[in-house]
């Protein structure tokens, strides 16, 4: 592979590699940050937050119920004979419209009546077991009790009763008091808890039973019977830890409790690791995606920038600075190649002309290096004006110039060279520069079967060598 290659294949790997390790590390170090963050500060502040929201929502509804319960005007009512039942009747339905709940409702011990915002709606019957719950709440010692229940008077909803035991002066029992609460309301609230939290967040009783939740949980029944959670059930109902893992279904939960002592029933507030870590994949994946596009684009970068300095650096390497021809290392790289095609009868033939110009080291002595440097400039057009693009052109050292004219016959090569020193000696350009004409010596050989690349080279220099001994300003041929 060649070396460029290795270095940008070495700087991308490591690029690449320093991109997604450190990537990896600050998503580890987020995950971890994140879990401790979860687990010991926005959990607890949330389930507060929650418990907020549930005091306003559900317990709001059960002081309702306890003021209902101790109303002198309800009891007043009760025992004097339940007389004007509109008088209870709108009791009942400025309290719903005050409180904004589902239903109110007061059931008589004496009459066994049902009162409602609508009036009279039952009659409870001991024999009737949807009535059960008045009686077994009679029998209770409890001063109140959140029951969860159809009333086919109401529709088909389920509701949640907030019971409410009443009594008289003497503290004898005398009705059941009471509002209602549409489960569907406090499902849809659990669920604004998801959307706002992103936390499950349900209700279970004192024996265990989860009675309260959305459709989207996915646990049923009782606590006793649930993978992971069976496991810290005694300790979530000793109440002496609030804050809880476990595993349910391989996936990991943080659970954070709260025993809400007016509704007899353990909040729970739990979250899934995985599903609140989603983001935080997302971001990882995203930062991961923007990292690697952002190293890429680096490696185009350094490729292009690398590209150009080599190119600067094959200009310089292969171009004589000062007049743009190919330097001698390019003209005998050309050569090579040409020599070859040639042995293998892809060319024609080779003719190489080597050139001096005529006492050039007094045109520097005389008019300075500066002129000097502007006449080899002007030579170096002129040569390019007269031979074809198809042909190498150098600047082969000093003020030595060659040409290596490709599939040209002998007499062609002839007609080139004198055509060269004549344009040379006619120049105006060059004559304003010395202040005369200026001349060149030309040495000029055709490659032979016999001949080396070596071997034309030092026969066209010794063609040079006599054309400067013989008077210059003429053409050898070899």
């Amino acid at each position: 592979m060649h070396l460029k290659y290795k270095i940008i294949s070495v700087i991308a790997g490591l690029l690449l590699s320093v991109s997604i390790v450190s990537s990896i590390i600050n998503y580890r170090i987020d995950v971890l940050s994140t879990q401790d963050q979860l687990k010991n500060i926005s959990l607890p502040l949330s389930i507060d937050n929650i418990y907020t929201e549930i005091q306003q929502r559900i317990i709001e509804p059960l002081i309702v119920s306890s003021l209902m319960a101790n109303d002198t005007f309800l009891k007043d009512w009760v025992i004097y004979g339940e007389k004007d039942i509109k008088s209870i009747q709108k009791y009942l339905q400025e309290l719903q419209k005050k409180y904004q709940i589902f239903t109110s409702f007061l059931v008589s011990d004496d009459t066994k009546n049902y009162y409602h915002s609508k009036g009279i709606i039952d009659k409870i019957n001991k024999n009737n077991v949807e009535d059960d719950w008045y009686f077994n709440f009679k029998k209770s010692p409890d001063l109140y009790e959140v029951n969860l229940d159809y009333n086919k008077n109401l529709g088909d909803s389920l509701v949640m009763f907030i019971n409410y035991k009443v009594k008289d002066y003497a503290n004898d029992f005398i009705a059941i008091t009471g509002v209602g609460i549409k489960l569907l309301e406090v499902e849809k609230m659990l669920r604004s808890f998801k959307q706002k939290y992103k936390y499950d967040v349900y209700f279970a009783d004192e024996n265990g039973e989860i009675v309260l939740f959305t459709k989207e949980l996915n646990k049923r029944g009782n606590i006793s019977s649930i993978e992971g959670l069976k496991d810290i059930q005694a300790d979530i109902f000793a109440n002496k830890i609030n804050k809880f893992e476990y595993t349910y279904k391989d996936n990991e939960y943080l659970l954070s409790t709260k025993y809400i002592k007016k509704l007899k029933l353990y909040l729970l507030v739990e979250i899934d690791k995985k599903e609140y870590m989603e983001d935080l994949n997302k971001t990882f994946y995203m930062n991961l995606t923007i990292s690697v596009i952002v190293t890429l684009l680096v490696v185009l970068i350094i490729i292009y920038t690398i590209n150009i300095y080599q190119k600067q650096l094959e200009l310089l390497a292969d171009e004589d600075s000062l007049t743009g021809l190919a330097n001698r290392r390019k003209f005998n790289e050309n050569f090579e190649k040409m020599f070859d095609l040639y042995y293998r009868r892809n060319l024609k033939s080779l003719a190489l002309i080597l050139i001096d110009i005529d006492d050039f080291k007094s045109v520097n002595d005389t008019f300075g290096h500066l002129t000097g440097d502007k006449t080899l400039v002007r030579f170096s057009e002129l040569l390019k004006s007269e031979v074809r693009k198809t042909d190498i052109l150098a600047r082969w050292g000093g003020e030595e110039f060659a040409i290596l004219l490709i599939d040209t016959t002998k007499e062609e090569a002839i007609q080139i060279a004198e055509k060269i020193r004549v344009a040379v000696k006619e120049d105006v350009d060059l004559h304003r520069l010395l202040e005369k004409q200026m001349t060149i010596s030309l040495g000029l050989g055709e490659l032979t079967s016999n001949d080396s690349q070596d071997g034309l080279i030092l026969k066209v220099d010794e063609a040079l060598y006599k054309a400067k001994n013989a008077g210059k300003d003429q053409l050898i041929i070899i």
